[in-house]
């Protein structure tokens, strides 16, 4: 919700923007329920006229700053699908960092570098070179099968090599997931914490994906003291068709996707769709999707799900 959108402006929306999709709830008098309640009585075909349920993916350190002092100001409850691992660990999640670094240093081509997982020239110069580079960084972590720790010296490494202040985007905390503290603290205050894998991941593997479930479930319940958690959101969308029974298995209830329409009575709760706010979408179009005309209006496609590497 800060400046994160300027490389990724599909992610993210600035404050001044979700305030006023709030306000515009508001006016519009929308019946903001809880997740848990909203999907029972969607199951159950009575959900009250202009229902919303607000909900939160990975549970970003300025939901903490800006998105929960603004939820509290119009009395609306929210829930936050949490990604553990870098709750626990307290760095910058690489995949984004990593991003922001090249498009903040986007006019430089650097040689001589010293880094020994860059290619001879790194040009940071257009939209594809930085995706190529990019993948050639995410490709060498993959073969070395680089721990979260040593992905984070990595990224701090190359922010040297093109000389940009890493230490001060931590100090910033650009990237961060919310810390143990903060996630306890929203907890307490009223917003819901619910299943998004501890490692933003969703293993093919049946036991590596139970797993993700259940150290996920495990973190959140030591940081809140919460049992009820049967609610999940698959990570960057990503959702197969075997994944369903294996969340049946793990005592998940909903599921949320990235299909961007009205959810109905007629889905399977573990495919749920949903609207996905973003940088690039209008008051017009928000304003569309809370009136019902959105249904019967052609779409342009505004989010397009991305794998982040874990």
């Amino acid at each position: 919700m800060g400046e994160e959108y300027d490389a990724h402006d599909y992610m993210f929306i600035p404050a001044g923007t979700f305030e006023r999709r709030l306000a515009m709830l508001k006016d519009f008098r929308a019946n903001v329920l809880e997740l848990g309640e909203a999907v029972r009585r969607l199951k159950e075909g009575n959900l009250p006229p202009r229902s919303v349920a607000i909900t939160f993916d990975d549970g970003w350190a300025d939901f903490y700053v800006k998105a929960y002092p603004a939820l509290r100001k119009y009395a609306f409850p929210a829930t936050v699908y949490l990604t553990t691992y870098y709750c626990l660990n307290k760095r910058p999640v690489f995949f984004f960092a990593l991003r922001h670094i090249m498009w903040k240093r986007r006019d430089q081509v650097i040689e001589r570098h010293g880094c020994e997982f860059l290619p001879p020239i790194v040009d940071l110069r257009s939209e594809q070179s930085r995706a190529r580079l990019f993948e050639h960084i995410n490709q060498y972590f993959k073969s070395k099968n680089l721990s979260g720790k040593e992905k984070d010296e990595a990224v701090a490494e190359f922010a040297a090599a093109v000389r940009f202040d890493y230490e001060d985007l931590t100090r910033q905390r650009l990237f961060h997931i919310m810390n143990p503290e903060e996630v306890a603290e929203v907890a307490a205050g009223g917003i819901d914490i619910q299943l998004h894998t501890h490692r933003h991941r969703t293993p093919m593997n049946r036991d590596l994906f139970v797993q993700e479930i259940k150290e996920n479930r495990q973190h959140i319940t030591e940081l809140t003291g919460k049992n009820q958690l049967v609610h999940f959101c698959y990570p960057s969308g990503a959702n197969q068709p075997n994944f369903l029974a294996w969340l049946r298995e793990a005592g998940v209830e909903s599921a949320a996707t990235c299909e961007q329409r009205y959810s109905s009575q007629r889905d399977n709760p573990l495919l749920l769709p949903r609207l996905l706010d973003q940088f690039l979408l209008s008051d017009g179009e928000f304003e569309a999707w809370l009136t019902g005309f959105m249904a019967f209006m052609p779409r342009r496609k505004l989010f397009q799900p991305e794998v982040a590497p874990e």
